[in-house]
């Protein structure tokens, strides 16, 4: 076949092919049609012709009737509108709203009115109601290897701190010293001593004990300085009428050489005046010879004190304790025998006050926490004349002069005495609207559990301190029940004799039973206590260690952060060895504590004290001291078990309980 016959033989197939798809194409349309015109509602319009194939084909459907419902037209409303039926069932509506509309009205406005109403809370600051634990870094933890403590012991130790429930840390006194006394004697007011470290470890310390929710308080010695402070050695010199140190000290002439001004004694019961050989004159010290007090008179003396307070405020701290607080100004008559604190002292307290209160964080730290920032007067005084030290002439001073009544129990304390010093101070305190503080030790006094005899009270000891209100303070080591150390028995440490007397409660922190008692890895600067072995941290917290006084101290502190033991009204009352308060806030659970502080055993019905009418029927057990001895006594005092407070309560001494009752709820 030739080519051309090839081709016209495929021009002869695609027009068949062609052919067959158009008539297919007619019948498809056509079916379309009929079956469309057999439903009498709808028309059918082919829109582009019958002529395309069906894969291109448009189709157009109308209904017969293209007027739907649409809905009333105007003139049907109007009608409806008028009927009537409706004008009643709209009014019936809209009358039915009204009811239910006052109803609910009324019905909101009884319960508001009737309804209990929420508890007030008071506004309070931080230190209201906290647990300061007071640290002595020189004996806490050494990590450097010299045998002292540092700062980064105290920040490695923090968790150990913060699971105590603490509020905040007041630090003692870690300024560049000699110590001759423990470390009071500072020759500079604004850096840290080489012994516990650097600022740089200052601030570190800062910063991971804000991240831990406490704050940092300082102890400040305004009152002297070391021998060694460049003050000091500058005023020695008094030949020089231009050298504005001179005036810095205490200067006095003596008739001679032996003969001082006057009759004063320091603290002691030394003579409180030393011959200085340069100058020719007296300096007086109200503490040791080597601690000579600072002239407060001297503005420029007070300007650098100034200047030390707003360096550590720019460095982060929540507050201070004022050491020496009752000897910052002297008579200057120098008659024998007046040492009365002198009105310039609350005038000092007050500036200071007024330092802290305008002194302006930058505006980071504002957003980042709160700032208020607590003053605290270290005093031993009564509680009459440690009110002074709050309000002085309508001239706010310390936020908390230090109350030390508790710090006067000793064995044997009969519940009379305890009750007659709970009543001293809480008297004051609820008559000038101040916040209350306790403390039961502190580096100057012996020891609670050497105080008391031994740790058989301790538990009773903590309970009263955490329960009572306000700011419970807290000595390093008394959570465990560390007692003093003993320093005429150790040969190898050497102190002299107005340290020895209040050396005991400086011995180290009792971390394990491990050489030195986990405190150092050398010779400590100081002999570790006795009984180191079964009184450390390792010990009282370890797992099966029981309820044991750490545990005892934590369970306690957490109950303070209740609301009635934050702001309740304290209420206490005494009957044979057993000493009871009643602790409640308005709208709060209540609390009955019960503590024996006498030589025997006690039975106390509580329902018939003066306290009764603020006493419900039952209460539940929700703290003890933990030191019943016999097993079935155990079980008497178990948490949760439910106490009829109509009947009478048997307590051994040392022992205690907390009782707790739901307040009373009605909405009529």
């Amino acid at each position: 076949m030739t080519r051309a016959e090839e081709e016209l033989g495929d021009e002869k197939t695609a027009l068949k092919s062609s052919e067959h798809e158009e008539e297919s194409s007619t019948i498809r349309t056509d079916e379309v049609e009929a079956s469309l015109k057999t439903k009498d509602s709808l028309s059918v319009a082919f829109v582009n012709g019958s002529e395309r194939s069906a894969d291109d084909l448009i189709i157009d459907v109308k209904g017969k009737d293209d007027d739907g419902f649409v809905g009333l037209k105007k003139a049907d409303l109007q009608k409806f509108a008028s009927d009537p039926y409706w004008v009643r069932l709209r009014i019936i509506f809209l009358v039915l709203f009204a009811i239910i509309w006052v109803a609910m009205l009324v019905a909101a406005i009884v319960i508001i009115v009737v309804a209990p109403k929420c508890p007030p809370r008071p506004d309070q600051e931080w230190w209201e109601g906290a647990v300061i634990y007071q640290l002595n870094p020189n004996s806490f933890l050494d990590t450097n290897g010299d045998g002292r403590g540092d700062l980064k012991g105290i920040e490695e130790k923090l968790g150990y701190i913060k699971d105590l429930k603490v509020t905040a840390l007041n630090l003692g006194p870690f300024y560049p010293s000699p110590r001759e006394d423990f470390g009071y004697d500072i020759y500079d007011f604004k850096s840290v001593c080489g012994h516990y470290g650097t600022l740089d470890d200052f601030a570190a310390l800062v910063v991971a004990l804000h991240k831990q929710g406490m704050k940092l308080i300082l102890d400040f010695i305004p009152n002297h300085t070391s021998l060694k402070h460049k003050w000091f050695v500058q005023s020695r010199n008094n030949s020089d009428i231009s050298n504005t140190f001179r005036d810095y000290y205490i200067w006095r002439s003596g008739q001679n050489a032996t003969i001082p001004p006057n009759n004063w004694l320091n603290v002691y019961g030394e003579p409180a005046w030393t011959f200085d050989d340069a100058r020719k004159e007296y300096y007086y010290h109200s503490y040791s010879k080597y601690e000579p007090d600072l002239n407060l008179r001297n503005q420029d003396v007070i300007q650098l004190l100034d200047d030390a307070l707003n360096f550590w405020l720019e460095k982060e701290v929540d507050g201070f304790r004022l050491i020496g607080v009752e000897h910052l100004f002297e008579p200057e008559h120098l008659t024998d025998d007046d040492m009365k604190v002198q009105p310039e002292t609350y005038d000092l307290i007050g500036r200071w006050r007024e330092l802290m209160n305008n002194f302006s964080f930058s505006e980071k730290l504002r957003k980042s926490r709160r700032f208020s920032r607590l003053l605290i007067a270290d005093i031993d005084e009564t509680a009459n004349k440690s009110a002074e030290f709050f309000n002085h002439n309508g001239r706010p001073g310390a936020h908390l002069p230090t109350n030390k009544v508790l710090q006067r129990l000793t064995a044997p304390s009969s519940a009379n005495y305890v009750y007659s010093l709970l009543n001293e101070w809480s008297e004051v305190i609820r008559s000038n609207s101040k916040i209350a503080n306790w403390q039961v030790g502190d580096y100057n006094t012996s020891r609670v559990v050497t105080r008391m005899g031994g740790k058989d009270c301790l538990n009773a000891i903590n309970m009263l301190l955490l329960t009572l209100p306000g700011t419970a303070m807290v000595y390093n080591g008394d959570e465990l029940g560390m007692k003093d150390v003993v320093l005429e028995a150790n040969s190898n440490y050497s102190f002299p004799q107005n340290l020895i007397l209040r050396a005991g409660q400086h011995s180290p922190m009792q971390w394990s039973d491990k050489l030195h008692a986990g405190f150092t890895s050398v010779d400590p600067w100081i002999p570790i206590a006795e009984g180191y072995a079964e009184t450390n941290v390792e010990a009282e917290t370890a797992h099966g260690s029981g309820t044991s006084h750490v545990k005892v101290f934590q369970s306690l502190a957490a109950l303070k952060q209740e609301p009635s033991f934050q702001w309740g009204q304290f209420s206490v009352a005494v009957n044979k060895s057993v000493v009871f308060y009643v602790r409640q806030a308005e709208g709060f659970a209540g609390y009955l504590v019960a503590i024996n502080f006498g030589p025997q055993a006690s039975t106390v019905n509580f329902r018939e004290s003066y306290l009764k009418d603020m006493l419900p029927e039952e209460g539940e057990i929700v703290a003890t001291t933990h030191n019943f001895g016999e097993t079935s006594r155990h079980e008497n005092y178990r948490q949760k078990t439910v106490i009829n407070l109509g009947t009478a309560v048997y307590l051994k001494p040392t022992e205690g309980i907390v009782l707790k009752w739901e307040p009373k709820t009605s909405f009529f």
